[in-house]
């Protein structure tokens, strides 16, 4: 489907963006990867790096411009705590990024493509269901990431009824680990931070909480399929994109430490908040289309162990938490 097409990754050099460029490369595409990055790490695929703000339209339009397919991956992630102090920065982002995105795969003359929502979109609740996400707001600990994410669903939503047509596939991805994520632990999220954690300790490990809270997660090489899967199929409904298990934080630290080959103690500090008890996605509509994950939680973690090991520290990254310029935004 992909051989000598031109095909655009927003992203492409993020986590799930780097797993998706080399399907698509060994599928014969043309690829080109846009980021804010200013270190791709390796040159060993035939791939066009451009480095642009997609925040600004005219950026969007130009990388769309010529292109098959749009995979949108490009984002913002963050830990609780930066969602608790970088809120305008998250919200503004997400929201510029994700408009100016949409906006230019509907003006481009593109066979399809994708935008990646997440189910912080939902609202607070222990399963996320795709048919429910009008039921509550956003979770205060989505309250502007989740906003900003459910808005480029509604953008979609909107074309689709003024125009009557739809190009654009929506996945919503639960929590997502692997090669190329962020481990800084002021920013990082739940996963990557515990990676680090373990990678780096001598003698013992400290999580948040008790570790009774859970959380669905899946590895970045089964999201870049599924975005692969979703496009292949033309497939026009939102659908979350996880293993639809829940795995306890504790059940994640123990595997870490068991993949490391260390001896090392578990501790708790019960002062730090765990977040909510339960974030598992639904995923029988997924399932329905004959989808499913193919990275087991073991093998993923000591993937991505022993990748961090190996390319730590991995320098190079945009940081989205700057202040960001808005004088060239449009």
């Amino acid at each position: 489907m992909y051989k000598d097409k031109k095909v655009l990754v927003t992203g492409g050099t993020g986590l799930v963006g780097r797993e998706l460029v080399e399907l698509l490369v060994n599928q014969g595409a043309n690829v080109t990867s846009a980021s804010l990055d200013h270190d791709n790490l390796d040159q060993q695929w035939d791939v066009e790096y451009i480095n642009s703000d997609l925040r600004v339209l005219e950026n969007c339009m130009n990388a769309c411009e010529g292109k098959d397919f749009v995979f949108h991956i490009a984002g913002i992630k963050g830990s609780p705590v930066i969602t608790q102090t970088k809120q305008y920065t998250f919200f503004t982002s997400i929201l510029q990024l994700n408009t100016s995105m949409i906006a230019a795969m509907y003006a481009s003359d593109i066979e399809w493509g994708i935008y990646t929502s997440t189910v912080g979109t939902y609202g607070q609740a222990d399963i996320f269901k795709e048919d429910e996400l009008w039921d509550k707001n956003p979770s205060p600990n989505d309250w502007f990431a989740g906003w900003a994410k459910r808005m480029g669903e509604v953008q979609i939503d909107a074309y689709q009824q003024q125009y009557g047509e739809q190009k654009i596939s929506i996945m919503k991805p639960v929590n997502i680990y692997g090669k190329y994520d962020n481990f800084n632990l002021a920013t990082s999220t739940l996963v990557p931070s515990l990676v680090r954690k373990v990678a780096e300790a001598t003698d013992s490990v400290e999580i948040w909480g008790d570790g009774s809270a859970g959380r669905d997660i899946i590895h970045a090489r089964d999201v870049a399929r599924a975005a692969m899967f979703l496009v292949d199929n033309k497939i026009t409904e939102p659908l979350n994109i996880g293993n639809g298990k829940s795995v306890s934080i504790q059940n994640l630290i123990e595997t870490l430490v068991k993949v490391s080959g260390k001896e090392l103690s578990i501790t708790h500090d019960l002062s730090k908040p765990k977040g909510d008890s339960v974030r598992l996605a639904d995923v029988t509509k997924l399932r329905s289309y004959g989808f499913e994950s193919t990275v087991s939680l073991e093998d993923g973690l000591k993937e991505t162990l022993n990748w961090f090991i190996t390319n730590n520290p991995y320098e190079g990254r945009h940081d989205p938490f700057l202040k960001p310029d808005y004088t060239n935004m449009i």
